[in-house]
């Protein structure tokens, strides 16, 4: 399994939502450590559970910001790129609760098609970010409690 690694080219230009996606992928990438060593289940839930609640956290952001976006132009790309973001949450929340969500049965075949709905949302957000910077929309502001340096964030 393969998680998208994090790098430059990945860099949006804003620095909350560039932060939170670095973040998000280093606990993607350490839960697909565990599952290819075998899925400690324990540890898996504990991994799962972070990653919802910084999902859910920075979805709310960036959700937000891209609603600004002109509805004329962006509307049906924003639709459909909250409801791949739905989808993860949904998806997030039930690994943090202990199971599988419904047409997975194992933790290796989830997390690979969880991972590759990441990245397609990814490049999405490439385009979708770069408009907002580019018509002045935004305001980046730095994730509360963020630092570079593991997950440790206080509750939001």
């Amino acid at each position: 399994m393969q998680t998208v690694v994090w790098s430059d080219s990945l860099e949006l230009g804003h620095e909350r939502i560039d932060a939170e996606h670095r973040l998000l992928m280093d606990i993607a990438a350490d839960i697909e450590v565990i599952v290819d060593d075998g899925g400690n289940l324990a540890v898996l839930q504990s991994l799962y559970q972070e990653f919802h609640r910084l999902l859910q956290i920075h979805c709310a952001y960036e959700e937000g910001l891209l609603r600004s976006l002109p509805h004329s132009v962006f509307g049906a790309q924003v639709d459909s790129h909250c409801q791949g973001h739905a989808r993860l949450i949904t998806q997030a929340r039930s690994v943090a609760d202990g199971s599988l969500p419904e047409g997975y049965d194992t933790h290796r075949v989830f997390a690979n098609a969880y991972f590759q709905l990441m990245h397609d949302l990814l490049i999405d957000d490439a385009e979708l970010i770069g408009a907002l910077i580019r018509e002045g929309r935004h305001a980046p502001r730095p994730m509360p409690g963020h630092s570079s340096s593991g997950y440790g964030h206080p509750p939001v």
